[in-house]
């Protein structure tokens, strides 16, 4: 009888570590919806910004620069965001979500940095180009399937392998969608760069809201 009063309480112990290990990575959820929501404005001022140059007759430098400097705005907002939440998870004590802070908050300021350095040596445009869209990619993917291994989530796991799977086939294909054109000079866009745009905001706000409804189960 005592064995079994025994038992009874190390599977009510193991339930309540399951139960805080969901809770503890349900508070993290807002940071990708936050991550998820900068990277859609960025997607959104590119946007604009292209539509708006595009019916320019001559681009003057300024605007021309502020385009490119679009790129910046999620660095700086990731850097932010990291800086807010490891404050507030480190006040709480909640070790494993600042685990994952760190992790993702490493992942996607770093992979930002490579970016910006793979534009600023002196390689090949073409080289240029796919180290910046395969880090842009691959680093947030990585993140997933840690996220996913280290809570034992399934859905996460499953969906980062399928999204890298169809990625790689895109990028195969090499598949590039005319998006307008600039003084003469078309722009093509990757359907595969299109895919990562979608992970990287939509992809976060789902990851996000995801995680909130398993913390509240």
């Amino acid at each position: 009888m005592q064995n079994v009063t025994e038992a009874i309480e190390e599977v009510n112990l193991i339930k309540k570590v399951i139960d805080r290990t969901q809770n503890d990575f349900s508070r993290i959820a807002n940071f990708f919806i936050s991550i998820g929501m900068i990277n859609t404005v960025t997607c959104l001022l590119y946007v604009t910004l292209f539509q708006i140059i595009k019916r320019m007759d001559h681009v003057e430098y300024a605007v021309w620069m502020l385009f490119r400097g679009l790129n910046y705005i999620s660095v700086l907002g990731y850097v932010v965001l990291f800086i807010i939440y490891r404050h507030k998870l480190k006040n709480r004590n909640n070790a494993l979500s600042l685990s994952m802070i760190n992790i993702w908050g490493t992942l996607l300021i770093g992979g930002e940095v490579f970016r910006i350095f793979f534009s600023a040596v002196n390689f090949g445009k073409q080289d240029v180009y796919f180290y910046q869209k395969t880090l842009t990619f691959l680093f947030p993917l990585i993140g997933c399937l840690v996220l996913g291994f280290v809570i034992q989530d399934k859905l996460i796991q499953r969906a980062a392998f399928l999204i890298v799977v169809l990625y790689m086939l895109l990028s195969g294909m090499g598949i590039e969608i005319k998006v307008g054109s600039i003084l003469g000079n078309n722009v093509n866009v990757g359907i595969d760069s299109i895919l990562t745009g979608i992970i990287v905001s939509a992809g976060m706000i789902l990851l996000g809201i995801h995680l909130k409804r398993k913390g509240e189960r």
